[in-house]
């Protein structure tokens, strides 16, 4: 019997500290960055396909952030702003 060495392409996981982060920690992690994170690299980061990281970016909307989205030659820049007090 013959044994594959085919190995899937899976995302890298960064740790946090020792604890493996969640998605939803990274992602906020990558908004919060200076130079933001465009959806390519979260389609990479993360192995989604473009409207899931879309939807992703949302969520972190409706968790009271404010996203900011701007336009450079790579595509659109997604970045925090500031936390919203009142959600």
């Amino acid at each position: 019997m013959a044994v594959s060495s085919h190995q899937e392409n899976k995302p890298a996981s960064p740790k946090l500290f020792g604890v493996k982060a969640t998605r939803s920690v990274q992602l906020h992690k990558l908004l919060t960055r200076k130079s933001g994170v465009t959806l390519a690299q979260l389609q990479k980061t993360f192995g989604w396909q473009p409207h899931t990281a879309r939807a992703a970016i949302s969520a972190q909307r409706k968790a009271g952030y404010q996203i900011e989205r701007s336009d450079s030659d790579k595509g659109s820049v997604y970045r925090v702003v500031r936390a919203d007090t009142a959600a």
